[in-house]
């Protein structure tokens, strides 16, 4: 089991609440992130931004120097947006140890080269044998607060994944292994998408029947692109695919499904990325996670159609329309 002390990189909501849980494990945790108050914030016993008056983990250590933070650590666990992965993965390149564990809990792909944020790491850092995911149904408030959460650690090979679930599987959160590297990776980043639209099919008012084919032939887009790139059909299936897919698409804490519901009701997606303040990667990987389709030449027609109204080439009720008119086929 891992013993050393960990960096968690980013201060937001999952990487505060990731740092809360490795702390109450009893492991030596360092906080980075860009933001001088929620750095205060977090050595001051809280983070009031996300998670209001609760009180985290006592002893989280916060260090805003990257190459600092990173120095001698056993682990590190990447929690930023996926826009940011790179650069700050290249900045802290010659600190990262070659034998600390990786954990990218990261869901979006690298808009200009479309690779998994795994794939980013290991080009930046080397070593793909110790870079893992962690992926699945975990809301960060609910994994602050203590209620029980299942997710994946995924490796490219499995004592990387044994590694990365001995470092998550404590209290409350239980962690499943996999190898399936690629459908564990993938499920997490395009269930953002089909989330989204599942939000804009209740926003719009298309009723229960609507969001429940949405999320069944979503599922199957994801199902269709995770195979046309080496990964497991079964993965799909799991919590890393419908596991994360049902939480994101219907609970109110999603950011994707917000944004969906929003866009739904014919709000402006402006507007509504101003209020929300947060990244919601269903926005950035609709149209990432469609060329990455169009690459492998798999047919998405649901993340084709969200990818259009988040760009303004079709309304909502074009987009329906376009879906429906599509040519019967067989189920699978």
């Amino acid at each position: 089991m891992l013993t050393g002390p960990v960096v968690v990189l980013g201060s937001g909501s999952w990487g505060t609440a990731q740092a809360h849980h490795l702390r109450q494990a009893g492991l030596a945790v360092t906080l980075w992130g860009r933001d001088p108050q929620a750095l205060s914030d977090v050595q001051a016993g809280r983070h009031p931004r996300f998670f209001g008056d609760f009180r985290l983990a006592a002893g989280i250590r916060t260090e805003p120097d990257l190459e600092r933070a990173v120095r001698g650590k056993a682990a590190v666990v990447v929690a930023l947006p996926s826009t940011a992965v790179r650069p700050v993965a290249r900045a802290a390149r010659t600190a990262v140890s070659e034998e600390a564990l990786v954990v990218s809990t990261t869901k979006g792909l690298e808009l200009e080269t479309l690779l998994r944020m795994s794939e980013v790491l290991a080009a930046e850092w080397g070593r793909l044998e110790r870079i893992t995911v962690l992926s699945g149904p975990s809301f960060a408030l609910e994994v602050l607060q203590g209620l029980p959460t299942a997710v994946t650690a995924a490796g490219p090979t499995l004592s990387a994944a044994r590694r990365a679930c001995d470092l998550y599987h404590h209290g409350a959160m239980r962690i499943y292994t996999s190898t399936d590297l690629v459908g564990v990776e993938l499920g997490g980043v395009l269930k953002n998408v089909i989330a989204l639209a599942a939000g804009v099919t209740d926003g719009f008012g298309m009723g229960h029947n609507a969001r429940a084919a949405l999320l069944t032939r979503g599922l199957a887009e994801i199902r269709r692109l995770v195979v046309a790139l080496g990964g497991q059909a079964a993965t799909v299936t799991g919590l890393s695919g419908l596991g994360d897919l049902l939480l994101t698409a219907t609970g109110d804490l999603s950011r994707n499904r917000q944004v969906g519901l929003r866009l739904g009701r014919g709000e402006s997606l402006q507007q509504i990325l101003t209020d929300l303040g947060q990244v919601a990667e269903g926005v950035l990987t609709a149209r990432s996670g469609l060329e990455l389709a169009r690459s492998h030449q798999v047919e998405v027609p649901l993340i084709e159609e969200t990818h259009r109204i988040l760009q303004g080439e079709h309304s909502v009720a074009e987009a329906v329309r376009h879906l429906l008119a599509r040519a019967p086929k067989t189920e699978m």
